[in-house]
């Protein structure tokens, strides 16, 4: 059924970077597009700098790109190279003493608006963009995400000047994130960001975790969450058996020691066969899984596949024995639910779900619902990982495969695209 709504989406990355958390963008407004009458998006015209991947734009869908000047624009224009580069930092560079303050200073409040992506430029263009679609179109809503937050501040500003129109502030990470310590003046950053959303209508977020958040923030939140396009299943899964993980490693937060280190004993203990076992890594930290590999004495059977395609990391996905998801937790903030964990329950294999920190009751109750895997916390259950890891590896011995082991019909009905779509338009009437 086509709802009345006309909605204006407001995405920096549109078609996203290639980085599982922001495809939500776009499926979601596909989505949306799909239950509606008609919507526009304005984006940055930064596609050509970024790692992108090239997706088809719903037919119902007016895209414009807004030019912008801001520093991911920059670095690529010094580094020279105008595809598939853009402003990617390595996590060594991150570490650093001054690059993670410069971090925090550009994440931060009044800095963001020029040091971080989209910037004034953008923020301008976009705001006299989308004030000339509102008055064109009879748009209803306007819905903007985070990050970056020049998103929010566009929509802040169409808001004040079309207090009809209704404005929906998605969050698919926190502003100010207590497990990461990402920003400076951490009460300024909270009260100038309370003050924007007073503007809002609805603040959607991607997890309950962050939802538990905002809504200290704001009187009217909902969870929104990544949502599923149901895969079939493989013909035939890789030859020798195959762990993978495809994603970032986020500085010290993401932690894949544990798991090299079963491995390794595995293999030490003769119960598994280092010649019938790989590791595949796909993402921009190769270079620091590598090293990690290497002090594990894994170095013969990791395989650093690159910053690759979103197609590559969905095949790699559907063909591996096990997909390894590393996320964080603290007793602040639970519910880290990661672009790529649902990549993982649409490919539908076995997952090992390596959490750093303390128990997150979200993560757990989600794998039970769909029977996704094992979790471990780490580094408290070397144990557990080494049980599951020779339970698959056996599996596979005896007949080839893996066998899926996601309730698929679960995972459709709640976690579809047009599921959640239907739940964000649900909101609004």
């Amino acid at each position: 059924m086509i709802n009345k709504f006309r909605f204006l989406f407001i995405h920096y990355h549109y078609p996203p970077i290639r980085n599982s958390g922001v495809y939500r963008n776009y499926f979601l407004s596909s989505a949306c597009a799909e239950l509606s009458e008609e919507t526009f998006v304005i984006t940055t015209d930064n596609r050509k700098y970024l790692p992108n991947d090239e997706l088809p734009i719903h037919p119902k869908i007016s895209k414009f790109e807004v030019f912008t000047l801001d520093y991911r624009r920059m670095i690529a224009w010094l580094r020279g190279k105008k595809s598939n580069a853009g402003a990617q930092f390595s996590e060594e560079t991150k570490k650093s003493k001054w690059a993670g303050w410069l971090i925090q200073v550009q994440r931060s409040f009044p800095f963001n608006l020029i040091l971080a992506e989209g910037a004034l430029i953008y923020i301008v263009r976009s705001y006299y963009l989308g004030y000339k679609l509102i008055k064109d179109n009879r748009i209803d809503v306007v819905f903007s995400s985070f990050m970056p937050y020049s998103d929010h501040i566009v929509a802040y500003l169409l808001k004040r000047k079309f207090p009809h129109v209704y404005w929906i502030a998605d969050f698919r990470d926190l502003h100010v994130e207590p497990i990461y310590n990402n920003t400076i003046w951490v009460p300024f950053q909270y009260w100038i960001e309370k003050r924007i959303l007073a503007k809002a209508d609805l603040v959607t977020c991607v997890s309950e975790g962050i939802s538990k958040k905002m809504r200290m923030l704001h009187h009217h939140v909902i969870t929104i969450t990544k949502g599923v396009e149901i895969k079939e299943p493989v013909t035939k899964q890789f030859d020798i058996f195959t762990m993978s993980y495809s994603g970032s490693l986020f500085l010290d937060y993401r932690d894949p020691k544990v798991v090299f280190k079963a491995i390794s004993e595995l293999i030490s203990e003769s119960r598994i066969d280092k010649n019938k076992f790989q590791f595949l890594y796909a993402g921009k930290d190769g270079h620091t899984m590598s090293l990690l590999a290497h002090s594990a004495g894994l170095s013969d059977l990791f395989i650093d596949k690159g910053f690759v395609a979103r197609t590559l990391a969905i095949e790699i996905q559907l063909k591996s024995h096990i997909n390894l998801l590393l996320t964080s937790s603290s007793p602040e903030h639970q519910g880290l639910l990661t672009g790529k964990i649902f990549e993982y329950f649409e490919a539908g294999n076995p997952v090992l779900c390596v959490i750093k920190g303390v128990y997150d009751t979200e993560i757990e109750n989600l794998f039970k619902e769909l029977n996704a895997g094992f979790i471990v916390y780490d580094p408290t259950d070397l144990k557990g990982v080494k049980s599951f890891i020779m339970a698959k590896y056996d599996e596979w011995l005896l007949s080839g495969k893996v066998q899926h082991t996601i309730y698929k019909d679960v995972l459709g009905q709640k976690y579809s695209w047009k599921g959640q779509a239907q739940k964000l338009i649900g909101a609004l009437v």
